[in-house]
């Protein structure tokens, strides 16, 4: 049950008490306050309403992470918009597709991004805008003028420029939609999950009590602002406290991101397990080049001191002030834990979650660490059952049912009736719960692969277009490490046709991979492949036994 208010009335309080704080910045750049991003929302407010956009109306925000991008979402779901928020690697036909599906009156974008679409083919669209110059690419109508014009709208509007008390967000109803988050690009029916206050409000509540977001104090923010994760942890719960945001904006190599966490200085830090992985390695990797080091290392029951020393240098190193680094999204492979946890003995914790869920089902607590565990599910905003008799000892399916559950995929209601039975959310993922409450997830029944940038990749759509490729039969998308690999199946017949040799097969299966990924947004693309010379095993029903293949 919700115990605490709208987060946008948080928001709205956060703001006026923290008027002339830093709220935004975009990392080695520009900086804004909460008063200038009250000022940007409300400019906002004016240009689409004079565009004649109505509450309810779709704004399409498909700009890399952002100091202006996080601004177009709470200017979206302050005013009583719907922010559609879409990852800025989608390939340009992908994003045409999605900003068309969604109904989207004004798309934020980028100028490279906009010359591979047609304008034509998104005929609801009054307005393409690039969200990092400002430039107006395409219009109709008034609306480029229009936006071309928000500076003057503003002056003209407030001439005394705008105070604390003058910044209002709507009276939003709790079960009212706020946000579209689309969980692939891909072909076929899109799933535009549906996102409610409520949904924002619970994970507000459910997550921000369990750590440490603090008013005014910094906030570093690398997760990618269109995944629920990054969204939500990165941008919701630290801006509705009132804290100063740094968006790194750029790709997250181990020397920017030391290099960030030592001048923002955070206290709390979410990232994708492979960024803590390489960020030790950059950090720690000269004190354990030694044989004997790395000994020591792995013998580290009986060099406590030794693991202590690296301990201190490695948070003295993140900034020296951190208290919970913090994962989530997938399961923490066996070596990452017993690096983090037993090893180093960070402060590490893991948690689960869904897009549909906003993204909250579990998260860890500091100091309290469960291997294998995805953390304590939280009673008071989700009911959660597995479908089991003994949901302790055998795995079962998780549903999920409260107020952290969304209210449907965008225009798919046979998408929608699939996954929700009785008011209950079918996550799709295997796992057992404890007495507890920790959850255990054993498998993801989606097959989900996690990216190195923490986007969703869903192998099944990359797998429909490689086997259409010369010479493929059947193949599986999956992950290896850091890399996603394709398990191809040549196939036979064809080749016993052509005469190939072995070597040329080679090269044609690097050539399908060139033109795989050539059609994939670059976060999803194949690294690399392996040739099967026999079909993959499959179910009665024909469906591939994956996890015989990992």
């Amino acid at each position: 049950m919700i115990k605490i208010d709208n987060f946008i009335n948080l928001f709205e309080a956060a703001t006026r008490e923290s008027w002339d704080r830093p709220a935004l910045s975009d990392y080695h750049k520009t900086t804004i306050s909460y008063r200038q991003l009250a000022e940007r929302i409300e400019t906002f407010d004016l240009v689409w309403k004079r565009c004649g956009l109505r509450r309810g109306d779709k704004i399409a925000i498909n700009t890399r992470p952002s100091a202006f991008g996080a601004s177009l979402f709470f200017a979206a779901v302050c005013k009583g918009y719907v922010a559609v928020q879409l990852y800025s690697a989608f390939t340009p036909q992908d994003t045409q597709r999605l900003v068309d599906h969604s109904d989207s009156r004004i798309l934020y974008t980028e100028k490279r991004l906009f010359d591979g679409m047609d304008f034509e083919k998104m005929p609801q669209l009054l307005c393409v805008v690039d969200g990092s110059t400002g430039e107006v690419l395409a219009s109709r109508g008034e609306a480029g003028e229009i936006i071309r014009s928000a500076g003057q709208l503003f002056a003209e509007a407030r001439p005394d420029g705008l105070q604390p008390a003058d910044f209002r967000v709507i009276r939003a109803g709790m079960d009212d939609v706020c946000a579209i988050l689309y969980t692939s690009g891909s072909t076929g029916n899109p799933k535009g999950v549906m996102l409610t206050y409520r949904n924002f409000t619970a994970n507000v509540q459910g997550i921000g009590r369990g750590f440490p977001f603090r008013k005014w104090e910094n906030y570093l923010s690398l997760l990618p602002h269109a995944h629920s994760f990054g969204l939500t942890c990165d941008l919701v719960i630290p801006l509705s406290t009132g804290m100063h945001v740094t968006v790194l904006g750029v790709p997250p190599i181990p020397a920017t991101v030391q290099e960030a966490l030592m001048e923002v200085r955070p206290r709390l830090f979410y990232a994708v397990p492979l960024i803590f992985v390489k960020l030790v390695d950059y950090i720690l990797g000269a004190d354990l080049r030694s044989p004997e080091d790395q000994a020591k290392f792995n013998d580290y029951e009986n060099h406590p001191g030794f693991c202590n020393r690296l301990n201190e240098k490695f948070m003295r190193e993140t900034g020296g002030r951190i208290e919970a680094f913090v994962t989530g999204g997938a399961a923490i492979p066996t070596e990452v834990e017993t690096l983090l946890v037993r090893k180093l003995k960070i402060p590490f914790v893991s948690g689960y979650g869904l897009t549909e869920l906003a993204p909250i089902v579990s998260y860890g607590r500091v100091g309290k660490y469960i291997p294998k565990s995805c953390g304590e599910y939280l009673p008071d905003i989700m009911e959660l059952r597995i479908d089991s008799p003994d949901p302790v000892h055998i795995a079962g399916e998780l549903y999920i049912k409260g107020d952290v559950v969304f209210s449907g995929y965008y225009k798919n209601p046979k998408a929608t009736a699939k996954v929700m039975k009785d008011g209950w959310f079918q996550t799709g993922d295997i796992g057992t719960v404890d007495r507890g409450n920790n959850v255990f997830l054993l498998g993801r029944s989606k097959n989900m692969i996690l990216s190195q940038s923490g986007q969703n990749v869903y192998p099944e759509e990359i797998e429909v277009i490689l086997n259409e490729l010369p010479y493929v039969a059947e193949s599986i998308v999956l992950q290896r490490g850091s890399r996603i690999v394709a398990l191809i199946v040549p196939d036979m017949n064809a080749l016993d046709k052509s005469g190939m040799t072995s070597e040329t097969l080679d090269a044609v299966m690097r050539q399908n991979i060139v033109a795989l990924n050539a059609q994939l947004p670059a976060y999803s693309a194949v690294n690399d492949f392996e040739l099967h010379f026999e079909a993959f095993a499959k179910t009665p029903k024909g469906s591939i036994r994956r996890f015989l293949y990992k």
